[in-house]
């Protein structure tokens, strides 16, 4: 015999029809009993549009009417029953509802996956797309020149020392000089970058740049060596910064031929003898450095701040290493901004098998303002199902001494197992993102003996928050659970009270939303490194969960 009952938020439901008892019973002793038999729980159907769903119903008096998620079941005299119902890709929930005369009904519930397969093992196409207006740009340009006001300038300097090097290709000889930076200040910088085909327009204004070299030098092989200063009231440095991507998948910066001017310079050169002064040029000199120094100092500020839509690491998640890559795959500027498209793979040490994957169009990405991400279910999707065939959804909890509340009263220990893989959906805008945990099994036990099993799935609604960081990661909301109390190895008749069925109600809740929180939380959201993001609004298209916020 089998026992169903349903969950949804935290409303119980199993008793509709009688005044709440928390010692009554939770079974309905009049409502019609029914049973799924095929297919299996958690199920995989395979890139098809229905499914064949059997069963059997019974009732003290009659069945009358058998549904499975509103179609209508041809009922047998032998209460056997089937029904031809239509799925989705993804993974479905099956809603078996058996009503007698007197309107009393009995409900199953289980999942199916359906929909085309591809392999856990592959690099998921497009998963991220990035759409960087004009004023993400202009912000990284504002924290550059915060950077530039005060970073250790010199240390970014000195691994390129010495950076005036003439007459001594091979070492030094009978004449020659090396001048090498040992301080570098600013006063204050002010610093834009501006979209373009190609890449960034660099435009950096230094005012009241002091600098310190060290020289090492010969005329007529004699040596000599003197610590000298330059200052300059204004530099002013403009150019191309190419934006591309590397052959390792990293993005590769570069500003070319920049034009620098200087305003009020002055050079406290110290009894350098005038042949050094000579083949030194530094006043000529002293404009490709600047113009190379200004690169040193903003070319990495610009990658760090794209580096947040690439990563490379390994994490933890629910007792599971997962490894996480994410590349640029393509680039494109223009006047308006970039659109970066970036490839993804996130598995769990340990996988195996096929996904759900649906290859779905990009949506069309906001450029005239703020920060736009848009994330294919399918990176989600394709993290759940490796998380899932790992076995990193399953675990055993020791309920006296967990958080779980009234269930710890009643049973000992939890043994979790997922018989379906669950699945993130974002094409429909109506819906929302939604992610389905199917089949999520849950014996609980007193010491070694089997006190209940009950099946759970659930739906439950996907946001994205910002963290105390300014990062951008998944969370769940409430979800809609399905509470099946099942008799399988119980030993006797498995009688759950009122006060029972919400306890361990109440766990299922909780379990969706750490499983949920805690596998979907992994998931990258790429950010823009040093820029704030605000106002978030997401809303699902074609597949794709599309985040739109105003930068700082």
């Amino acid at each position: 015999m089998r026992h169903t009952l349903f969950a949804a938020l935290t409303l119980i439901t199993a008793c509709a029809d009688h005044a709440y008892d928390p010692n009554g019973q939770a079974i309905d002793p009049n409502a019609p009993k029914i049973h799924i038999t095929s297919p299996d729980r958690g199920a995989i159907a395979g890139d098809v549009h229905s499914v064949t769903v059997t069963g059997t119903a019974s009732d003290d008096t009659a069945v009358a009417t058998v549904t499975v998620n509103g179609v209508p079941a041809a009922l047998a005299a032998d209460g056997t029953w089937t029904a031809e119902v239509p799925v989705v890709p993804g993974t479905n929930l099956l809603h078996a509802i058996a009503t007698d005369a007197s309107a009393n009904t009995g409900k199953e519930s289980r999942s199916v996956s359906a929909g085309p397969m591809s392999p856990v093992a592959m690099q998921v196409p497009q998963a991220l797309t990035a759409a960087l207006s004009a004023q993400t740009f202009d912000a990284i340009g504002r924290g550059a020149a915060g950077y530039i006001k005060t970073a250790d300038l010199t240390a970014v300097i000195a691994p390129s020392n010495p950076v005036i090097n003439v007459g001594a290709p091979n070492g030094p000889d009978c004449l020659y000089g090396q001048g090498s930076i040992t301080s570098m200040t600013v006063g204050d910088a002010n610093i834009t970058l501006a979209p373009q085909t190609g890449g960034l327009y660099l435009s950096a204004e230094l005012t009241n740049v002091h600098i310190g070299m060290h020289l090492t030098y010969a005329a007529a092989c004699i040596n000599g060596s003197r610590d000298i200063t330059i200052a300059a009231s204004k530099v002013a440095v403009s150019g191309n910064m190419t934006v591309g991507i590397s052959a390792t998948k990293d993005f590769a910066i570069a500003l070319a031929n920049p034009n620098v001017s200087i305003t009020g310079l002055d050079l406290e050169l110290g009894g350098i003898p005038g042949a050094i002064v000579d083949l030194l040029h530094i006043d000529t000199a002293l404009g490709p450095i600047l113009g190379w120094a200004v690169e040193k100092f903003v070319a990495p500020m610009v990658g760090k701040s794209l580096s947040g839509l690439s990563q490379t690491k390994t994490i933890t998640v629910l007792k599971s290493q997962v490894d996480i890559s994410v590349k640029p795959s393509k680039l494109t500027f223009s006047s308006d901004g970039a659109l970066i498209n970036l490839d993804t793979s996130i598995r769990a040490h340990g996988d195996s098998g096929k996904f759900v994957f649906v290859n779905n169009l990009v949506p069309a990405m906001d450029l005239t303002h703020g920060f736009t991400l848009a994330v294919a279910d399918d990176a989600a999707n394709q993290a759940l199902a490796s998380l899932w065939s790992a076995k990193g959804l399953d675990d055993t909890i020791d309920l006296k001494n967990s958080s779980y509340g009234d269930v710890g009263t009643l049973y000992d220990s939890v043994e979790i197992s997922a018989l379906g893989q669950p699945f993130v959906d974002a094409s429909n805008t109506a819906n929302g993102l939604v992610l389905t945990i199917g089949d999520l099994m849950a014996t609980f036990k007193n010491g070694g003996q089997v006190a209940t099993e009950a099946a759970i799935n659930a739906q439950v609604g996907l946001k994205v928050t910002t963290g105390t960081d300014g990062t951008l990661k998944f969370d769940v909301g409430t979800p809609t659970t399905y509470v099946d109390v099942l008799d399988e190895g119980v030993e006797g008749a498995n009688q759950l009270s009122n006060a029972q069925f919400e306890a361990i109600t109440s766990f299922a809740l909780a379990r969706v939303i750490s499983v949920g929180s805690a596998s979907l939380g992994s998931i990258p959201l790429p950010s823009i490194g040093g820029v704030g993001i605000t106002d978030i609004a997401i809303n699902p298209q074609t597949g794709y969960l599309v985040v739109n916020g105003d930068v700082q």
